[in-house]
């Protein structure tokens, strides 16, 4: 990126032109103000100055002399020009304090006019004084002591320069705090646009990251500024992304071991099932021998039906298509028919299946279908995975609250060996067997589906197990009332 092409670069340019413009329009207003206040001012000390000098020589008219002590006085100390006119508007008295190698030629009506009584205040220009071209003039009239007539006419002038160097000595001063104030703000434009584009130039950083699939990196602002909390925003979109990446990658994984499972399990039944087929065809086996090949036959049939079943209902439920029917029934009697339904698996693995109901409390809102889907499965785990634990527990405990809702929980427990820490962290994910050296160990999908199931329903599963001692799988089922 060219220097010129950056925000910063931008936003510093936009400041510094408008400061130096508001500078400029200051400068502008600050000159017509000065002036006009200096040159009013001034006026107003050429009209005081007449009116006090008109006032002082009426009382001494007679004596010339005095008078004359009283325009000198006046012009030395203003440094001002007086000239006093009699009332045939001839020059009595003048004095000059003023340094000026020619006198001011004052236009004829303007004594004329003060003779009449009214004071006059105005400008002048002299061509001929190349250094006091505009002068500021004012006249009183002097009348007498019975202020019945006007005797003579007080004239006091001064050049314009003079209000006009006070006005450029100030506007000056003005100018260098002015200027010094636009130093002070571009610098402070300076330091506002780094604020802005250094925190702008880490996002940009990290989007580039995040854009290379850099997941991990983070912005790292602080504060709690819009620019912080996009930056937040972009490290909670990063961490996201990264757990997605995660989940994308064990789904990966998952499936290509999912794949490696389903051909292993499928490969051995259609080979025992084309085999057994081929002997019958073919007439190697015969009577009570093929008979014997069909229903080794007619079970790897029923196993793969479970298998395909098993990831049908599976993309169902991720496909939203899985149609869940609640109502309101007895946990009990889900129960009590799943023990039935199972009973002759589990009398052939000599486990005994018991049920105990210690809650007052049994309806619950489900489906009982898919929740008698959820039972049977757990306990056929059971049957292959903890042959050895002899009894199987289906318990249905009192009335608990979690997060504002009420349940009923039904536990499916065993004795077997139970799972280690790390298996029970993962028991629950699709695909995941703890051996997968067990024949026919399944698709790691029996306790996936039955946690889909229960979150379906509005529920939830919990797995607890120890070594040695066994496993507890508890189905949360929400209750009836609250649900109606």
């Amino acid at each position: 990126m060219k220097p010129w092409q950056s925000v910063s670069t931008r936003l510093t340019f936009t400041l510094l032109i408008v400061t130096l413009g508001s500078v400029a329009g200051l400068f502008v207003i600050i000159d017509q103000t000065l002036m006009q206040f200096f040159v009013k001012d001034a006026q107003g000390t050429l009209s005081q100055q007449a009116h006090v000098l008109a006032k002082k020589s009426r009382t001494h008219w007679q004596d010339l002399k005095l008078v004359e002590q009283l325009t000198e006085i006046t012009s030395q100390q203003g440094r001002v020009e007086v000239i006093i006119f009699d009332r045939a508007t001839n020059i009595l008295l003048k004095s000059s304090g003023v340094q000026s190698n020619s006198s001011v030629k004052l236009p004829p009506d303007i004594i004329s006019k003060t003779l009449t009584g009214v004071s006059h205040s105005g400008r002048l220009y002299v061509a001929k004084n190349p250094n006091f071209q505009w002068w500021l003039y004012s006249t009183a009239p002097i009348k007498n002591i019975t202020g019945n007539q006007v005797i003579g006419v007080v004239y006091v002038a001064m050049p314009l320069k003079r209000p006009r160097r006070f006005a450029d000595e100030v506007k000056g001063l003005v100018m260098i705090t002015a200027i010094l104030s636009a130093g002070v703000a571009t610098a402070a434009g300076l330091i506002l646009s780094r604020t802005l584009t250094n925190p702008l130039a880490d996002l940009r950083h990290q989007a580039q990251q995040l854009e290379a699939g850099n997941y991990s990196t983070r912005s790292h602002l602080q504060g709690n500024d819009e620019l912080a909390q996009l930056g937040h925003i972009f490290d909670q979109m990063a961490e996201k992304l990264m757990q997605t990446l995660t989940a994308l990658q064990a789904q990966e994984k998952a499936r290509r071991e999912l794949v490696a499972n389903v051909s292993h399990d499928l490969r051995t039944p259609l080979a025992s099932l084309r085999l057994g087929l081929e002997a019958v065809i073919d007439g190697v086996v015969t009577e009570n021998k093929a008979e014997e090949y069909i229903k080794r036959a007619c079970r790897e049939t029923d196993y793969l039906s479970y298998l395909v079943d098993k990831l049908l209902l599976l993309a169902q439920a991720d496909a939203g298509q899985l149609s869940v029917h609640s109502q309101s029934v007895c946990a009990v009697a889900i129960a009590q028919e799943c023990i039935s339904r199972m009973q002759p698996s589990a009398m052939q693995a000599d486990l005994e299946l018991m049920l105990f109901v210690t809650s007052k409390i049994t309806t619950v809102w489900v489906d009982p279908e898919l929740t008698g889907q959820v039972i049977i499965n757990l306990i056929d785990n059971v049957i292959k995975y903890a042959p050895d634990s002899q009894t199987v527990h289906l318990n249905i405990l009192p009335l608990i609250e979690k997060e504002q809702c009420q349940y009923i929980p039904l536990e499916v427990q065993d004795f077997g060996k139970g799972m280690t820490e790390d298996v029970i962290e993962r028991v629950t994910e699709r695909f995941y067997r703890v051996n997968n050296a067990r024949p026919r160990g399944g698709l790691g999908l029996g306790l996936a589906i039955a946690s889909e199931f229960c979150r379906l329903q509005g529920g939830f599963l919990e797995v607890k197990s120890e070594q040695e001692k066994g496993t507890i799988i508890t189905l949360y089922l929400p209750i009836a009332e609250q649900k109606e």
